[in-house]
């Protein structure tokens, strides 16, 4: 174990544990405890585990996790389980997703671009949270996946061989977002509570497709690549809690018109 060889930053608890790492059904549990150990070094705390894969014997998880975290097993002990994956992320208002192969029509951005834009959500948004969301070791995220992303970041690793390890993976996000943050710490900015959790943004996607059921416009057209293709675009907008209620009130609008011509009596002729 090496020591020593990591400069002391000054760092802010609070902005620390507004931050958090989901790993969507990973299939290793030692790649579970290398990455707890990964955010320790990078002083993360918060570990959430989404659609965890059930093992015949429930101690091979805790006994090859621990094995690898080494010093990092209060992490484990301290994680979160969700049953899916919009569950997981269901408290967290910015998704930042990494995959080698992103679903277009995403930008890319690289490591140190997607801290940035964590902390610049951190400090545009009292009381954000964000996540840093790797998919499963084989295959990663899928596109209905990604769509659940704010942003999609990706390593640039050789075209040679492009696959990392999940937790060397998360080790140079990690990193990349320990610097970043500990650089804000220096110069705190002013925080405006107006972005929607995503919890929030579900709820209305859901309002939305019944809205448009009910207005027949997935007639001709797919639901499912329709209703992906909308929750990408509203993720990307990043839009705030009033622009939200702008198109809550719309969808209402057009729920009530809908009844109330069902009401209206027929006219006579």
């Amino acid at each position: 174990m090496q020591r020593g060889i990591f400069l002391l930053m000054p760092e802010s608890e609070d902005l620390f544990s507004r931050v958090g790492v989901v790993l969507l059904r990973p299939r290793s549990p030692g790649n579970v405890g290398s990455v707890a150990r990964a955010m320790k070094n990078m002083g993360f705390s918060r570990l959430v585990i989404a659609d965890p894969v059930a093992y015949d014997d429930p101690r091979y998880f805790d006994d090859e996790a621990r094995r690898m975290a080494w010093s990092a097993g209060d992490l484990l002990d301290a994680r979160l389980t969700a049953p899916g994956l919009d569950a997981a992320l269901a408290s967290f208002t910015f998704v930042v997703g990494t995959s080698s192969r992103p679903a277009p029509p995403a930008s890319v951005v690289g490591p140190r671009e997607a801290a940035a834009a964590v902390v610049r959500h951190l400090a545009e948004t009292r009381g954000g949270q964000c996540a840093l969301l790797l998919g499963q070791e084989d295959i990663g995220l899928t596109r209905e996946d990604q769509a659940r992303c704010h942003l999609m970041a990706s390593i640039p690793s050789s075209d040679r061989y492009p696959s990392l390890n999940l937790s060397h993976a998360a080790l140079l996000f990690l990193y990349e977002l320990r610097l970043a943050l500990c650089d804000a710490v220096r110069d705190e900015h002013s925080l405006r509570d107006d972005r929607p959790t995503h919890a929030q943004i579900e709820a209305f996607l859901a309002r939305l497709e019944g809205a448009l059921d009910a207005l027949d416009f997935f007639q001709g057209t797919g639901k499912a690549p329709m209703m992906r293709e909308m929750r990408g675009l509203f993720n990307r907008t990043a839009l705030t809690r009033r622009e939200l209620a702008i198109f809550e009130g719309l969808v209402h609008r057009i729920l009530w018109n809908l009844e109330r011509t069902e009401r209206k009596p027929p006219v006579l002729r």
